[in-house]
């Protein structure tokens, strides 16, 4: 009863501090699944055990032994407020007068601009390492059969019922032209209510921490059709002096003309996307031959679980101490408990934190944070720029091996668009087009996925995250990072009031607070994100007392790391690189050697 009663403790204190999210968790049981440890498996009940084991599963579950299911694969996801489904459990959300939203294209190509403007602070190395990150906490599951909603642009008569195309206005500005009156979509798969009157619940087949399951995968099958069973080591074939995935004739398809047999084929979607897969790819495998030759005698499976472990600590200690304090401000992280400094452990786990991923990261923001990417890419060749279209790019991977140095340059070279209200118009009417004229827009595809889950107003999420509730267009249009009458005389068109704005159009526009580069709804959503994924894992990098836990030196040298040093081991022909790859080489950042860069030392691994 003591130790319980710490723990509560222990738990309150956290929130008090900003650790727990206070998830809305309705479909989470709220008694411990199990809290057994002698074993693993299943118990005879059903209920998922967990054993004591220095290592994190494949699927992240027991990542709490509190609830087991916490975090794992193919589990719902988490939010912040109950979906605002207009029947309470799957019907599409209507506005307060009864009526349909607007159309998500016509949103789209009217609401949000296709300005490019460059942020000279950000490589675009930012926005690729940003979408593995998405990958690896969010994955909406949906089913091996494709549904076809769409038929030559138009919609098919009795489609299945999971079918929620988007429906193209007949005046469409581009699609009009080509009598393109459908985008298709599916529905993302739910897990049925517990009981009956709750809303459905979408379920993540990713894991929920940040476990580089884009690498390793999220079942223990499909890592195992990754793995060599040889050094600790995963499956790659040597050309022209480098590592690179097996090829897979299997999952080849009409838009993908080379198939690597990787665990997310999302990481592939682009050359530039593929690069940061072979940064943690070739760094696994790096890991695993120096363990081998500073303990001989560590068996295959000790190899990989340990090459495992060093790579996600690095991995971690990339995002919350590299990446995310140019979203959030370093400022801001240290307040709110996101970063530490200091040297040694966290003593922020919580094993009533449920690490979930929000189902509002990976559907809202996300779509958000695309804003970001260029309608074009620059390979750079022999002192020349030569753009191509990122549409031009898509599942084209012939062009990854053969021009890898050029991808390699540009993705340190090139900067990212500014965050902010514009889209590309290659994002918004041409990607994946194949050899036709116009392709998915996909702005309007991801407010397709956030009326299909249901989410909240803008303004509730405004109450949620501790904000005033606008009660007119006129205080809305106060947060405004730019001001724009004609904006709001747009969404006067599309909404009937201010308070059915939809969380993603109501907080976009908002002004970033100082030293972030995001409003304050979207800053909310992402520190709840990123304080779940590690409050609520065990097996976080900085976690002590833990049974995977580093020791004091070993989390000393995983401190060292920057993802510079990484790119510099994992393409051993770069001699100079940006000492801050986020940023590109200027005056105050140098080029440095990569020799120069720090390196983890592990000596400290010797047994």
């Amino acid at each position: 009863m003591k130790e319980v009663m710490l723990h509560l403790l222990t738990a309150l204190v956290l929130s008090l501090n900003g650790v727990a999210p206070g998830y809305v968790n309705t479909f989470a049981p709220t008694t411990p699944t199990t809290t057994t440890t002698s074993s693993s498996g299943t118990t005879s009940g059903g209920a998922l055990s967990c054993r004591g084991s220095k290592y994190r599963s494949i699927d992240s579950s027991c990542s709490s032994k509190i609830n087991p299911t916490w975090g794992k694969a193919d589990q719902p996801y988490a939010r912040l407020l109950p979906p605002n489904y207009a029947d309470g459990i799957s019907r599409l959300p209507v506005m307060a007068n009864g009526s349909e939203y607007a159309n998500a294209r016509s949103l789209s190509f009217n609401i949000f601009s296709i300005d490019e403007t460059r942020d000279p602070n950000n490589t675009l190395l930012n926005i690729f390492f940003l979408q593995a990150i998405a990958n690896d906490l969010n994955q909406p599951a949906n089913s091996n059969d494709v549904v076809q909603c769409c038929a030559n642009g138009q919609v098919i008569p009795d489609a299945p019922s999971r079918c929620y195309p988007v429906k193209v206005p007949a005046d469409d500005a581009l699609y009009s032209w080509f009598k393109i009156r459908c985008l298709n979509y599916v529905r993302a798969l739910t897990s049925p209510p517990k009981q009956p009157g709750q809303p459905v619940q979408q379920i993540n087949s990713a894991t929920s921490l940040l476990d580089l399951s884009f690498l390793y995968g999220s079942t223990v099958v499909q890592s195992n059709t990754l793995r060599a069973f040889s050094g600790g080591r995963l499956k790659t074939v040597r050309r022209n002096g480098g590592e690179w995935p097996m090829t897979d004739p299997a999952g080849c398809s009409a838009e993908v003309n080379v198939c690597y047999l990787v665990a997310d084929s999302r990481s592939y979607q682009f050359p530039m996307s593929a690069t940061v897969h072979l940064i943690f790819l070739r760094e696994h495998n790096r890991l695993a031959n120096q363990l081998k030759l500073v303990n001989p005698s560590w068996t295959d499976e000790v190899l990989f679980q340990e090459a495992r472990r060093i790579n996600v600590a690095q991995y971690q200690y990339i995002v919350y101490y590299e990446y995310l304090p140019r979203i959030l401000g370093r400022t801001n992280m240290l307040f709110d408990r996101l970063i530490f400094e200091g040297t040694g452990f966290a003593s922020d786990f919580n094993p009533y934190q449920d690490p979930s991923s929000l189902s509002e990261f990976g559907s809202v923001l996300i779509p958000f944070m695309q804003s970001q990417l260029p309608g074009s890419f620059d390979f750079y060749v022999n002192d020349t720029i030569q753009s191509v279209q990122l549409s031009s790019m898509t599942s084209k991977l012939d062009t990854l091996e053969n021009t890898f140095s050029s991808i390699f340059t540009g993705l340190l070279t090139q900067t990212t668009n500014l965050l902010d209200s514009s889209f590309s118009i290659q994002w918004k009417n041409f990607m994946y087009r194949g050899h036709a004229s116009l392709g998915q827009d996909l702005l309007a595809l991801d407010i397709q996925r956030m009326r299909d889950f249901g989410f909240a107003r803008y303004n509730d999420y405004r109450t949620r995250c501790g904000l005033n509730r606008f009660a007119t267009w006129e205080a809305y249009s106060t947060v405004f990072r730019i001001a724009c009458p004609t904006t709001i005389d747009m969404l006067q068109k599309y909404y009937s009031s201010v308070d059915d704005l939809d969380l993603f159009v109501g907080a976009l526009f908002e002004e970033p607070l100082a030293g972030s580069m995001m409003g304050p709804t979207f800053q909310f959503i992402m520190k709840q994100q990123f304080l779940a994924a590690r409050t609520g894992d065990r097996y976080f990098f900085e976690a002590g007392g833990q049974e995977g836990s580093f020791s004091a030196g070993q989390l000393a040298e995983i401190r060292k790391t920057t993802l510079a040093r990484l790119m510099c081991n994992a393409f051993p022909t770069t001699s100079q690189i940006n000492a801050d790859v986020f940023s590109p080489i200027s005056a105050d950042k140098p080029a440095v050697a990569c020799k120069n860069l720090p390196s983890v030392n592990l000596a400290l691994w010797r047994v």
